[in-house]
């Protein structure tokens, strides 16, 4: 089972961001995507692997970006919010954008945080590190999921 899918075009950043991620939780799978229909199809394949019998086996965590080629995260996050089986999967967008329109249209599609990335180098790993601890060792997710 993957813990964390992070879907990021941007190279520095997605790296910068698996490292904390290794770092914080050592323990835990991650898997990048580099652009909207990368995900789409990640997230298809996942539920066409589910059975009826066996829960999701669903990433412990979405970090996701707003601002991707082909397929924006809006896209990807509603995709997702409109199948039952990834209603109790947290998703984080992590994005440059500070737009309250990016901010409002996120929360009414279903996100559970919106964090702007910070600009300054230890405050970015600073905050990756807080959201990967927060979700994957203090937040609770039902059972099955």
């Amino acid at each position: 089972m993957t813990d964390v899918v992070l879907v990021d075009d941007n190279s520095n950043d997605a790296d910068l961001a698996l490292r904390v991620v290794r770092k914080t939780a050592s323990n835990s799978s991650t898997v990048l995507l580099e652009d909207g229909e990368r995900a789409i199809e990640y997230f298809r394949q996942l539920m066409d692997s589910q059975t009826d019998e066996v829960g999701p086996n669903l990433p412990k965590l979405l970090l996701l970006d707003l601002k991707l080629p082909k397929l924006d995260g809006l896209e990807v996050l509603r995709f997702l919010r409109s199948h039952e089986v990834f209603n109790t999967m947290p998703i984080v967008v992590l994005s440059s954008s500070r737009e309250i329109s990016d901010v409002r249209k996120a929360y009414e599609l279903g996100v559970n945080s919106f964090a702007v990335k910070p600009v300054q180098f230890d405050q970015y790993l600073t905050r990756i590190s807080a959201l990967v601890s927060y979700w994957l060792t203090i937040n609770e997710l039902p059972r099955g999921a």
